[in-house]
């Protein structure tokens, strides 16, 4: 499995809906997980990755998966990345 990316968001959320256009404009690969009818599993999420607001997004790999956080984390990561490929 090559690196992808999970999205757990609201399908109103523009955050949310940023980050998969980002990912979608770097050709990234990438899920989007719709939790807007469960809030507990929102809820869960959050605790999980120790993270407030949405969207959480994480980063799989074949070795791990690693919290990226949110929509200003994915963008401070993807844009450090595509310098380092310059």
């Amino acid at each position: 499995m090559e690196q992808t990316y999970l999205v757990y968001g609201i399908t109103d959320c523009p955050a949310c809906l940023r980050a998969c256009a980002l990912l979608m404009e770097m050709d990234k690969e990438y899920a989007f997980i719709e939790t807007d009818f469960s809030p507990s599993y929102r809820k869960f999420i959050k605790k999980t990755f120790n993270w407030k607001t949405m969207p959480v997004i994480v980063e799989l790999t074949e070795e791990d998966q690693q919290l990226v956080g949110g929509y200003e984390d994915l963008v401070y990561i993807l844009e450090k990345g595509s310098m380092q490929g310059a």
